[in-house]
């Protein structure tokens, strides 16, 4: 069995060994950080270093090869002056997702408010709108699309949640009973993707319909 705390504390020490005092920040989010990895799951590193160019990207990309099962890993890295100046609605999924292994997040970017998850929001509902749209049209499999568009809803969902509550709510399953209606129907098929390859045409096009309206209502509420 794969073991990532032991993972996460090898490559913490190797990016603190190479770059000493332009390390400013280690975490990881994503499925490990929720608690809902599976065997075939990424590791979602996040990396920021107070100065980064290509050398610093060429330094990552040794330790990430020299990492165990180094097909795993991905994520994000930013310059201490990037992030700070990024989008605070990128921020607030970036913030509330990801759990410190070094340094501390909280010190690195603006506050974060419900305003910037209302507008995190509203571009998620917009890009899945439009890529549902797109898929449903143009793509060669229309399920394994639905599957994409139903994880970043989720995102979605949890952003519309904190604007409207103040709570980040971090995994599906305890976001998923907080819910009701339309938004519980779409995290339903979320948990449960691997249904969506036995889906009928007609189950494939409601569920497609359901997407969109929502994504729709959310964008109009929000606007």
């Amino acid at each position: 069995m794969f073991d990532i705390t032991s993972w996460l504390v090898e490559i913490s020490e190797k990016c603190k060994n190479i770059f000493d005092e332009n390390l400013v920040f280690i975490g990881y989010q994503g499925s490990y950080r929720r608690g809902e990895a599976t065997e075939t799951s990424d590791i979602d590193m996040v990396v920021v270093l107070k100065n980064l160019g290509i050398n610093e990207l060429c330094a990552y990309k040794k330790i990430i090869k020299s990492m165990p099962s180094s097909d795993k890993a991905c994520g994000f890295i930013c310059s201490k002056d990037g992030l700070k100046n990024w989008s605070k609605y990128e921020l607030f999924r970036l913030y509330y997702d990801t759990m410190a292994i070094y340094g501390d997040m909280k010190e690195l970017i603006p506050e974060i408010t419900p305003q910037d998850a209302k507008t995190a929001a509203k571009i998620g509902a917009e890009n899945i709108y439009h890529f549902a749209c797109h898929s449903f049209l143009y793509g060669s499999n229309p399920k394994e699309a639905l599957k994409d568009l139903l994880k970043g809803i989720v995102f979605v969902i949890q952003a519309k949640y904190f604007f409207e509550t103040g709570e980040f709510v971090l995994t599906k399953k305890e976001l998923y009973s907080k819910l009701d209606g339309v938004e519980k129907q779409l995290l339903y098929q979320a948990l449960n993707k691997d249904n969506i390859d036995d889906f009928s045409i007609e189950q494939t096009e409601k569920s497609y319909s359901m997407l969109i309206d929502f994504c729709s209502t959310i964008i109009k509420q929000y606007n």
